[in-house]
């Protein structure tokens, strides 16, 4: 078995071990609760919130290979976890407690119980991130650093894929253990002590929910893991190396583009996308002057009827394929009638309802957002999200017009970051700060 194919295997199986370290810790403070008082259940929680940030840390480097949003859940749910209780045992030992509740209702050894704080923080937590989708801040640093689904290949779908269904699964879960716990401490729970059906209902279910939920993630990762394999046997061109050449053919504000009955991301659809798409044999590099040279090949438009340049480069998850994106600007519409390509020219507002109809093909869609969004990045900010006009919120005009003759790399993920974080966004400075720092303990420039 080769290096690459165990890298994806272990690639497969980390989605369970994320899965099981980050929602362990937030079943280990339920668990831990039988033993000990619950003043120190803040910090154990504590403890453990920072323990899962280490592990965070730790994998930074396989970070492509992987999903961070059920971690980054799991974070702010034992962080604001450890805010409630602190902010509850101190109203008990204030004497706040005892303006809306008689003395003898309420027990100092028992302050709160841990999971009628954890299992609502985690069920709103999840619920945001739902709602959110791929609009959620970890979400958007990771497409930023490491790209779109579409350009990670295979396995960055299943990626995507399986950290949308864990997020659901941990809603499930939540508000499960949220309602029962709540409607049993309404109906049934005595604050005198902890009985035996007291620490069945609080610590025993959610640590029961989470073993289940070990060993059916496992069962499913493993029957994952045989469909991966799968995949690479009916689509063995899946597993061997190769680089995607793919060009955007333009001429002033239009984009040419065709439609075909099935492309290799989204099987038998019929979207819309660029005719100019060639599959080479591996290359770390492809320089503008060979992807000219290759466009003129296939197309038969000579030379002098166009312009190219370099837009950017992706990888897909298993490393052993690449996506070179270029820009082709043809000097007018009649040079491609005698080319190969069949298609039609679409305006930037007929581009833009295919793109809100999902009309385009995720990879042009993924290029066209890119585009747009680094165009309108860099007309507006500088790199570091300095306005340049002295208008807040001003947007200029999107056109693609001389997209080929100007200064602006949309290889550099930093217009991305700029597009995020600027200061047309509420707190720049403070969330700049923060960034610069959160990146250099995470081995990334600022």
């Amino acid at each position: 078995m080769s290096e690459q194919r165990i890298s994806n295997e272990s690639a497969i199986f980390s989605l369970w071990l994320n899965w099981a370290v980050a929602v362990g810790t937030l079943a280990i403070p339920e668990f831990v609760g039988l033993f000990i008082p619950k003043i120190w259940l803040p910090m154990v929680t504590l403890g453990l919130m920072l323990l899962l940030i280490i592990y965070r840390h730790s994998g930074m480097r396989y970070e492509a290979m992987s999903c961070n949003l059920i971690q980054s859940i799991c974070l702010k749910t034992l962080g604001y976890s450890v805010v409630i209780m602190l902010i509850i045992a101190v109203a008990y030992v204030r004497g706040f407690v005892s303006i809306f509740y008689s003395d003898d209702v309420i027990n100092l050894h028992i302050p709160y119980l841990t999971i009628l704080i954890l299992g609502p923080v985690a069920s709103v937590l999840c619920g945001i991130a739902i709602l959110k989708g791929d609009t959620a801040e970890v979400c958007r640093m990771c497409i930023i650093r490491h790209g779109n689904a579409s350009e990670r290949g295979f396995l960055g779908q299943i990626f995507r894929q399986e950290s949308q269904f864990q997020v659901r699964l941990l809603l499930i879960l939540s508000v499960a253990v949220s309602v029962l716990s709540w409607s049993y401490y309404s109906l049934f729970y005595v604050n005198v002590n902890i009985n035996g059906t007291d620490a069945f209902i609080y610590n025993w279910v959610p640590v029961i929910f989470y073993s289940l939920s070990i060993v059916y993630l496992g069962l499913r990762y493993f029957s994952l893991w045989g469909y991966y394999y799968n995949h690479l046997e009916m689509n063995p061109r899946g597993s061997e190396p190769g680089s995607t050449v793919r060009y955007i053919i333009l001429t002033g504000d239009n984009v040419f583009l065709t439609r075909s009955d099935g492309y290799y991301d989204v099987p038998d659809n019929n979207r819309f996308d660029t005719p100019a798409v060639l599959r080479l044999p591996y290359a770390k590099e492809i320089s503008r002057e060979r992807a000219k040279e290759v466009f003129g090949d296939i197309s038969n438009i000579s030379e002098d009827n166009y312009s190219m340049r370099f837009m950017y480069k992706s990888t897909d998850v298993s490393g052993l394929n690449n996506i070179y994106h270029f820009i082709c600007c043809l000097e007018n519409r009649e040079v491609i009638s005698s080319s190969r390509y069949e298609g039609k020219w679409y305006s930037l507002s007929q581009l833009q309802r295919l793109l809100y109809n999902r009309d385009l093909t995720p990879m042009l869609a993924t290029e066209i957002h890119r585009l747009y969004t680094i165009t309108m990045a860099w007309k507006t900010y500088d790199s570091d999200g300095r306005r340049l006009y002295k208008i807040k919120n001003y947007r200029p005009n999107f056109r693609l017009n001389g997209i080929c003759d100007w200064d602006v790399d949309f290889n550099n993920s930093r217009w991305l970051e700029v597009a995020r974080l600027n200061e047309d966004k509420p707190f720049y400075r403070f969330r700049k700060l923060f960034q610069r720092r959160q990146n250099t303990s995470e081995g990334y420039k600022a």
